[in-house]
């Protein structure tokens, strides 16, 4: 690489953070034409496409993404000793934000750390985006959302993780449920039809799976929910079992008419933590939200 193609490293990382040009422009401050002239360069240099259009969204090729790592740390260390150091005034911002997460996450977390949020940094703004089948920490990646704030087990390597809190799960069941007339055990949970809330990521709904499937069991699922809030008044009024986060059960039992019965098998603890891409944990103003909420737990 000629001396002169040496910003053409500042472009690649923009396209690879940004997966787009129009985005990539605005991160160097450049325009758009510039920045297609820089991915022509640097699909001609590398003798690779960079960037693919796949289901109407721009991914990095393999060995885009293999380079990508390879001069990552080479940015970094210019960046640290070239870029003047931002101090990030919340009072001032007028930072927008935005955040993927289910309504259970929106209940627990942010109804918590808004009303703080808006005293402190009245300026800023929080888009939450209610989580959608199929889609999850992937949203950081091809850089759609900013946050996401849930439970993933295994979060990809270019992520990074903040624990925020932990909580049991517990079974809900109507008021005057038949299975209250039963000794409640595991034949009893297992008698009825079940709620299920898979339909935003699956993954704390896989875990109740394996746990049966331990003890060469199954549950018959008779509706799946994609809402946390709406499940505990589906409950209320049929014979359907639902596993569901204790606070879901405190704050709308009452309301629902249901009655909260500890999980008849041993299941792991449903946590809760902060995902963000790398791309963004030097970025100030990111860097302050997520220590306003990590605070608030």
């Amino acid at each position: 690489m000629r001396p002169g193609d040496l910003n053409l490293l500042l472009h690649f990382d923009a396209l690879m953070n940004q997966r787009g040009v129009s985005r990539a422009a605005e991160e160097v401050e450049i325009s758009q034409p510039a920045m297609s002239a820089a991915l022509s360069r640097l699909r001609r240099l590398f003798n690779d496409p960079i960037l693919v259009r796949e289901g109407g969204v721009w991914r990095p090729t393999p060995k885009a993404q293999d380079l990508h790592t390879a001069f990552r740390p080479m940015l970094d260390l210019w960046r640290h000793v070239s870029v003047a150091r931002v101090e990030f005034d919340p009072a001032s911002s007028r930072r927008a934000m935005t955040v993927f997460a289910t309504d259970y996450v929106q209940f627990t977390v942010l109804s918590r750390v808004i009303g703080r949020l808006t005293q402190a940094a009245p300026g800023m703004e929080l888009r939450v985006l209610a989580a959608r089948p199929q889609l999850g920490l992937e949203m950081l990646d091809s850089n759609q959302v900013e946050l996401i704030a849930g439970y993933y087990p295994e979060p990809a390597a270019n992520l990074r993780t903040r624990f925020l809190f932990e909580e049991k799960v517990v079974c809900l069941v109507r008021g005057g449920h038949p299975c209250l007339q039963r000794r409640w055990g595991l034949d009893t949970y297992l008698a009825y039809g079940h709620v299920n809330l898979a339909a935003h990521t699956r993954y704390f709904s896989e875990r109740i799976d394996r746990a049966l499937e331990g003890q060469n069991r199954s549950r018959r699922i008779a509706l799946t929910l994609s809402s946390y809030l709406a499940c505990p008044f589906a409950v209320g009024n049929s014979d359907l079992i639902a596993t569901v986060p204790l606070s879901v059960a405190k704050a709308l039992g009452k309301q629902a008419g249901t009655v909260t019965l500890d999980a008849p098998i041993a299941l792991p603890m449903l946590t809760v933590s902060l995902y963000w891409h790398e791309r963004h944990h030097r970025d100030p103003a990111h860097a302050w939200v997520r220590q306003f909420i990590a605070r608030m737990f």
